[in-house]
This record gives C-alpha cells, structure tokens and sequence, in this order.
C-alpha cells in the first residue's frame, strides 16, 4: 500500500536520486523506496540477537591427561 507523504532533502540529493531514477529507466518514488527499505533492512540485520547456548554434560572433565594416556608405550 502506498500513501502519500512530504520530506525535504537536501537539492544536490535529489538531483543525483532522479539521474539515477533516469539511468535505471525507474521512477524517481521507486529510487526512494528501494533506498529507504535497503536503509531499514540493514538496520535490522545490523540489531543484536540473543544467542543461545546449549551445554551438555559429557561426564567427568578430561583436562588433567598427561602424555602417558595417550602414549602409555612411551
């Protein structure tokens, strides 16, 4: 759905957004759609997410192995 709505920009902006709106052979209410939904959907995107981690017991910690058990030979 479309509505209708006024902003004010800077002139040398949209001079350069209506040359564009003219090289892709679009409209210049197309130029600035596609701007302002590339705009908000970088925001999203750049938003943090909550991370969930998942532990799981794995019995007894490992972290006390000496080279013995690995290479009881040696």
């Amino acid at each position: 759905m479309l509505i209708r709505t006024t902003l004010r920009m800077n002139s040398d902006l949209k001079k350069a957004a209506e040359e564009e709106a003219l090289n892709e052979d679009t409209t210049l209410q197309a130029v600035f759609n596609s701007a302002l939904e590339e705009y908000l959907n970088k925001k999203a995107k750049t938003k943090a997410e909550n991370i969930l981690f998942k532990s799981h017991d794995l019995g007894a910690p490992l972290d006390n192995l000496s080279r013995k058990d690995y290479y009881p030979s040696l």
